[in-house]
Parts: C-alpha cells; sequence; structure tokens
C-alpha cells in the first residue's frame, strides 16, 4: 500500500511512509537513492530488495521474482517504469505514480496545474487507506 509521484520536469519523487505486514503499519521509506538515481517501489519489500541487488549487478544473473511489485526509476535521463513483468517502460511525459494511491494523486497533480507534487501525494494520503502523511521529498 503506497502512494509514489515522480516528475522528471521537477526532478522529483515523492512518496507516502506507510509499510505495513498487513498487521502491522510503521513509518519507513520507500525510494532509494542509487548512483544519482531514484528509485521507488510499490509492493513487496522482498521484491524490491531483489530488485535492487539485480540493478547493482548491472541487471544480469537471476532475475528478480517481481510479481506483486513495480518500480519507478528518476534519472537524469528521465524516468522509467518497472511493471510487474520486469518489462522496462519510459515514461514520455515523465510524469507517473504507483501504488494503491497512484490515482488519487495523479488526478490530484493534474488538477494542481503539475506544479505542487507535495500536495498531491497529500491528498491521495487522505483518500487512500493504505497511504499514510509524511510525504517525503527526494530530490534527483
Amino acid at each position: 500500500m503506497t502512494t509514489i509521484l515522480a516528475s522528471a520536469p521537477l526532478g522529483l519523487m515523492l512518496s507516502d511512509s506507510s509499510i505495513s505486514d498487513g498487521d502491522r503499519v510503521w513509518v519507513g521509506r520507500k525510494v532509494i537513492r542509487y548512483k544519482g538515481s531514484l528509485f521507488g517501489f510499490a509492493g513487496d519489500c522482498d521484491e524490491a530488495v531483489q530488485f535492487m541487488t539485480w540493478w547493482k549487478a548491472g541487471q544480469t544473473g537471476k532475475l528478480p521474482h517481481f510479481r506483486n511489485s513495480c518500480c519507478l526509476i528518476l534519472s537524469p535521463s528521465g524516468l522509467t517504469h518497472f511493471d510487474h513483468g520486469l518489462t522496462a517502460q519510459k515514461v514520455p511525459s515523465g510524469i507517473e505514480t504507483i501504488g494503491t494511491g497512484a490515482k488519487a494523486a495523479i488526478a490530484a497533480f493534474e488538477a494542481l496545474e503539475y506544479t505542487n507534487p507535495r500536495r498531491a501525494v497529500a491528498l491521495a494520503c487522505k483518500h487512500d487507506a493504505g497511504s499514510r502523511a509524511p510525504v517525503r521529498v527526494y530530490k534527483l
């Protein structure tokens, strides 16, 4: 349960802070900075760890189990979305959201004329049962 919004035009990635295991909820980080890029994960924490291990190895070796997760990578060259099948897709607009709060966040961001991503994620947190403040902001 997550809300992550990335905007390549603004050079920002934002996330909520709620991590859960089904029975418990705690505050944690969902965005990892690695070699000048930001990696935002929605889904299974173990799969995020496997993905980062695979990525750091140069995307070689055993493919990570990535069936219950997705990832946004914001780099100086733009925004890429990895779906559940590890299919990399460049995001032409440079703006994307993932997680259970994705629809709320992108609708709010559009309504705010793409100028206030922090407010957009905060609104998603208010309306998505799986997302919680505080909103974390990461600058590329």
